[in-house]
């Protein structure tokens, strides 16, 4: 395997543990008609690894030019002919494109990676947005991102990540990897976390709608909903309006965003909706 020099600009901290990379594979169950989207292919500690295990089809992206000409270099007498390395920013790549691409009809893709810390939030809603496309993802993050997405109402940790999770799957928190897993050694621990679709949960809701709701509430977290969403109350159906409909939401709007379970963000975001000025 090449060596390549981390660049902390990318938030670069390649795995070097064969016995971890081959739990994160392991942790995706791959089956043999599996399309696998890998993310960030950094040395290709885990693109070896992925088409040892026979899927279908392999495509990994990584936006380090380095790291695509090294992962190329290593399969170069591969047997797998099997899969394609990209150079490029996977939150600009839209999965309908892949599976067009590669003729995947409605198949949908299985998602894994080690993902930077500092992008950590734009990759999960890179997922979440393209939900209905993804069978399962296993994804590696900072611990304390990955708590987040199981985090309970009325913590510090439940926050705009939880939701917007909450409302289009579910996730496990699988194991935990220390820092001595990597190189460099980064100052915190991993967590490798799945996240698997619900269409029975998406396919209800408007994704993209109802989180301009919860970012608007959580991003005045301190504050009860009726003020901290007064201006999406007001385009909505009108401050002056908000007393007919006191009996319906008056619990969600006197409650502060990290009191509001997923289903009630789901209620209060359909009675505003629902409602004209």
């Amino acid at each position: 395997m090449e060596k390549i020099l981390p660049k902390k600009s990318l938030g670069q901290n390649f795995l070097v543990d064969k016995n971890i990379s081959r739990k994160i594979i392991d942790s995706l169950d791959i089956q043999s008609n599996d399309v696998i989207i890998e993310i960030g292919c950094g040395t290709g500690a885990l693109t070896e690894l992925l088409l040892n295990s026979k899927p279908d089809f392999l495509v990994s992206y990584d936006i380090d030019q380095r790291a695509i000409d090294s992962v190329k270099k290593l399969l170069a007498s591969s047997k797998y002919k099997n899969f394609e390395v990209i150079h490029s920013d996977i939150r600009s790549v839209q999965i309908s494109d892949i599976v067009k691409k590669y003729n995947l009809n409605s198949k949908k893709v299985k998602v894994i990676g080690n993902i930077p810390y500092n992008i950590s939030g734009d990759i999960f809603f890179w997922i979440f947005e393209q939900c209905s496309f993804v069978e399962k993802s296993v994804i590696m993050i900072q611990k304390e991102v990955a708590q987040r997405l199981t985090a309970k109402p009325k913590t510090k940790s439940y926050g705009i990540t939880t939701v917007a999770l909450n409302l289009i799957g579910n996730c496990r928190l699988l194991f935990d990897v220390s820092p001595k897993c990597f190189y460099p050694v980064p100052k915190v621990t991993s967590t490798v976390v799945e996240i698997i679709p619900d269409d029975k949960k998406y396919s209800k809701i408007n994704f993209k709608e109802i989180m301009i709701l919860v970012k608007m509430a959580f991003n005045q977290r301190r504050k009860i909903l009726r003020n901290a969403l007064k201006e999406y109350i007001n385009e909505k159906i009108g401050n002056e309006q908000i007393e007919t409909l006191t009996e319906s939401i008056s619990h969600y709007l006197t409650q502060r965003a990290e009191q509001l379970t997923v289903n009630d963000f789901i209620q209060l975001y359909n009675v505003l909706n629902e409602s004209k000025k």
